[in-house]
């Protein structure tokens, strides 16, 4: 079964198990921080021609927003790994919403947020003391507020993430890994979302 995969601020990151799939794939990974990369017109134009017996990898420099409020191309499955953190609480509904939009039942939603709950932990035994103290500091303080141009924006936590993605029923979220290591720290939470 082929499948047409959505990489949301993918950076050089593929999606998790990318490599082991055995089914050709038409991937977009999507990051406004490209410098080569093609027009999300001609990615369209190049799905309408894919014949889905290899796999085609397209680079986009558009930001999620927009490009999920305008393509036309409907996603088997959408990861998003240290993304969603960054979407203010105020649009993180609206974001769901076009995730919805973009996606059709059966389609999952792949997630690696910072987990506030292990944060939480890691301030509550937080002591200024030990020698690894500075090392702690930067990732804590990393996770946490990240750098003023490009700040954390919203909460998660599995229990935020079931509130969110479920409220208006149009996704289900499967499995939870509260404790996720994700390019070296084990601070993240992962979970995966079915749109219903």
């Amino acid at each position: 079964m082929s499948k047409i995969i959505l990489n949301i601020a993918a950076g050089k990151f593929l999606p998790i198990g990318w490599e082991t799939m055995n089914d050709p794939c038409f991937l977009v990974n999507l990051d406004t921080m490209y410098y080569q990369f093609e027009e999300a017109s001609a990615i369209e134009n190049e799905l309408d021609e894919w014949t889905e017996t290899t796999d085609k990898m397209f680079h986009c420099k558009e930001d999620a927003f927009q490009f999920m409020e305008r393509t036309r191309i409907m996603f088997d499955k959408i990861c998003i790994y240290r993304f969603l953190e960054h979407v203010s609480f105020t649009q993180v509904q609206y974001f769901i919403y076009l995730l919805s939009t973009v996606t059709e039942p059966g389609a999952w939603v792949d997630v690696i947020v910072p987990n506030y709950e292990v944060l939480a932990q890691m301030i509550l035994e937080d002591n200024v003391h030990d020698v690894d103290f500075e090392a702690k500091n930067i990732e804590l303080t990393t996770e946490l507020l990240n750098e003023p141009s490009c700040p954390h924006a919203s909460i998660w936590t599995s229990a935020r993430a079931m509130h969110y993605f479920e409220l208006e029923n149009r996704f289900k979220v499967g499995d939870i890994i509260n404790e996720y290591t994700f390019d070296g720290r084990s601070i993240y939470l992962r979970f995966w979302a079915e749109r219903i």
